[in-house]
This record gives structure tokens, sequence and C-alpha cells, in this order.
């Protein structure tokens, strides 16, 4: 049997007031609010981020230990490296070496050998060695950087003013092409071959390398030096270049080349000096290839005109350089280099009767070898 629900009271007109109406008895309860869910979650995405927090410390943790124990294994293999490597110093023989001095080329400087700039190649080794009347020689490609023929590459020999090449070298170390220099008094006294320059004559250091390597010209060489610093100053600076380019048999006393006791080198020696002229230096390149050359008068100069005493420019085929020499004592000396298709050759001939037959007969006998070779 159902229970009924008691009737409700009748109001009157004046129960239907706001207080009448708050004062009505409630027919059901209040259901009972339940707590709110967003605590439970907050309390599990918490725990989740304290376990995520953990792991992420753990990993940072690992990896500092590993990347500690990496750096510790390599600064061990550099110690024990940099320790296997140390030499005991040479002993002291008080004695103080001056590397700008002309007189250490043959002191004990521990310098750190180089790779010579040629080798000996199997491939172009003569069976017959051409006739030159050259007392030392060597034939060069200079692309492969391999000797195809040599005679007495070693020995000793005057270079004449083949030494005008470092001269060359170390003045556009010095000073920009477009250096001006005054000729200078002593310039008018260099013996042999000249140029005529005139004391007080103003000319760039480039037209004074025209004038020094292609008439070869003594009194060039003396303005150069006088530009850069002296003779003293320019000879060690050669020097220099001859220790820095490994040339162990090569020692400068002065500027042009003139014979003198302690002037000498070999023609490997010239090999990597020419080599080294025409490779680092396009300007130089540029000049040796030069048949004639006019340097126009200024304001401060006279008009000069010279002309290259090599004369395979003239008459072989791909000529494209480098440097004659001659003295008393050096003979005929002649550097000479040619470009024929992507090959260049270079031959290197001291104390010869006559350099221009022995060039020919020696570059001749290298392309054929080389065609040969294939």
């Amino acid at each position: 049997m159902s229970r009924r629900a008691p009737p409700r009271p009748e109001l009157d007109d004046e129960d239907w007031s706001q207080d009448a109406l708050f004062a009505r008895p409630v027919g059901r309860r209040r259901a009972a609010i339940p707590p709110p869910i967003y605590h439970a979650r907050l309390r599990e995405r918490s725990a989740v981020a304290k376990a995520r927090h953990a792991r992420r410390t753990q990993l940072r943790q690992l990896s500092s230990v590993v990347f500690i124990c990496l750096l510790v294994i390599a600064g061990v293999l550099l110690l024990v490296r940099l320790l296997s490597s140390v030499e005991p110093p040479p002993p002291d023989e008080g004695r103080v070496v001056n590397l700008l001095s002309p007189e250490t080329s043959d002191s004990r400087v521990q310098r750190i050998p180089t790779t010579a700039a040629f080798i000996d190649s199997p491939f172009t080794r003569p069976v017959e060695a051409p006739p030159i009347s050259a007392r030392a020689a060597l034939l060069v490609d200079m692309g492969e950087r391999t000797v195809v023929f040599s005679k007495n590459p070693g020995e000793r020999r005057p270079p004449a003013s083949l030494a005008k090449l470092a001269t060359a070298i170390v003045a556009l170390e010095q000073a920009p092409p477009d250096t001006r220099i005054q000729v200078p008094e002593s310039a008018t006294g260099e013996p042999s071959v000249v140029a005529g320059l005139r004391p007080g004559d103003v000319l760039t250091l480039e037209h004074l390398l025209y004038t020094l390597l292609l008439p070869s010209a003594n009194d060039a060489a003396a303005t150069i030096a006088d530009g850069i610093g002296g003779d003293a100053y320019t000879v060690a600076q050669m020097n220099d270049l001859a220790r820095r380019l490994d040339l162990n048999n090569t020692h400068f006393a002065n500027p042009g080349g003139q014979d003198a006791e302690d002037q000498y080198t070999t023609a490997f020696d010239l090999a990597v000096l020419a080599a080294d002229a025409m490779d680092r230096f396009p300007l130089l390149a540029q000049i040796v290839a030069t048949q004639i050359h006019v340097i126009p008068a200024g304001p401060a100069n006279r008009s000069y005109s010279v002309r290259n005493l090599n004369g395979l420019l003239w008459s072989y085929e791909g000529a494209i350089g480098v440097k004659t020499g001659h003295t008393e004592e050096a003979g005929g000396n002649l550097i000479a280099a040619a470009r024929r298709g992507p090959r260049r050759l270079m031959v290197v001939l001291l104390g010869s009767e006559d350099r221009l037959a022995d060039a020919e007969t020696l570059l001749d006998f290298g392309y054929r070898a080389l065609a040969a070779r294939g």
C-alpha cells in the first residue's frame, strides 16, 4: 500500500508573502552534495609528475657522470700524448742566435723538417742522360712536383744573378708593389750589369722588379735593398727565406748575386726557390715572362726601357721565364720554365758553357719523356 503524501494546507491570500513561503515545510529532503572530484585528479597528476621528474633527474645525473668520465679519459690521453712527444732540450752551448743575422746559416737552430718540394719520379728516369755542358742541372715537373732529370743537384755552386729571385721575394714580403723608392747615390757604384738608374729618381717597387729581373741590373738590386732596409737587412731576410723553404745548401751574401766566398746554392735549392716565386707571387711570374718592359717618365723619374736576357722567350715554344745569371766564377747559370698544355717544366742549370742550348735539350727531353709515359 502506497503512502500518500500529506495534503498541503491551503494558504490564504495573506499567506503568499515572502516570509510565509520560506516558512513552509519542505516536502523533500535535499540530496547530499558529493565532494569535488578535481582534488583526486590533482593528486593523481602530482604523482605522475613526481615520477617523471625523478626519471629526468636520474637521466641528467647519468649523463653528467658519463660526460665527466669522457672528459677525464680525453684529458688522460692528451696528457700521455704530450708527454710522449716532449724531447729533451739541446745542450746549452752559451750561444745567442739572432734570426736576422746572416751569420746563422750554419747555426744549430732546431727546425722542424719539412717534405722536399720535389721528389724523384720512377716513371721518367732516362736510359741515357741527355748531353749537356752544365756542371749541375735539374729538370722538374712543376705540376706533379717530381724530378725528371738531375745531374749533381746537391753540388754547391755560386748562384750569380739567380740570387736576385730571393731579393725579389723578400722585397714583396716587405712592401707592396706600388711602394715608391728613391734611387740612392750608392746604386751608381754597382759593378757589372746596370740599368743606368739615375740617383734621385723615384720608381715604384714593381718597376724596379722589372729592372732587377729582366736585364738583371745590379743598380736595381741596390735600390730595392736600400728601400726595404739596407743591404744587411735584405741579406738577412734572404737567408731567413732560405731557412723557411728548407734550402739547407743555400746562403746569400749580397742582394745582387755577385761572387762571394760565403754565397752558394744548389740546383735543387734553386728549383724550390723559383717554384716558390712563380707559384706564390703572380706578379713575379708575370715579370719573368715579359720580353721588354718600358717604364714611362714621371714627375720624379725619366723613362727606362729594359729587355729580358732570357733568350728562350724568343726561341722556345711555351717559354714562360724565369732568370739568367753569369759571373766569372759561376759560369752560365739559368732557370728556365716552359708550359705546353697542362704541363709545366722547369730546368735549372749551373756552370753551363751554353745555357740556352742546355735548357732546350733538357726541356725537349722532358716533354718527350712525359709524352712517352702518357
